[in-house]
């Protein structure tokens, strides 16, 4: 692979990571305006309503190396 190639895949490998931190930003500052809305619609208190930041933080934080892992696993094959 020359050079050209190389700083190209690395560009587009920033641009991947830029949206993923991106997208996960927007994911959370649209949930944390909603809690007062889920809080209403679903009557739950104050207290329990924080478990919903926390749960979509940890399934995050779990699911990263899941889907990382399979990526690696099928990212390699080629389909056709």
């Amino acid at each position: 692979m020359n050079e050209k190639n190389t700083q190209k895949d690395a560009w587009i490998a920033l641009a991947i990571l830029s949206c993923l931190a991106l997208i996960t930003m927007y994911g959370e500052t649209m949930l944390i305006p909603a809690i007062p809305y889920l809080i209403d619609d679903f009557k739950i208190s104050y207290n329990t309503s924080s478990w919903i930041l926390t749960a979509y933080l940890v399934a995050g934080a779990v699911m990263t190396p899941i889907i990382g892992k399979l990526s690696d696993f099928y990212g390699k094959k080629k389909y056709w």
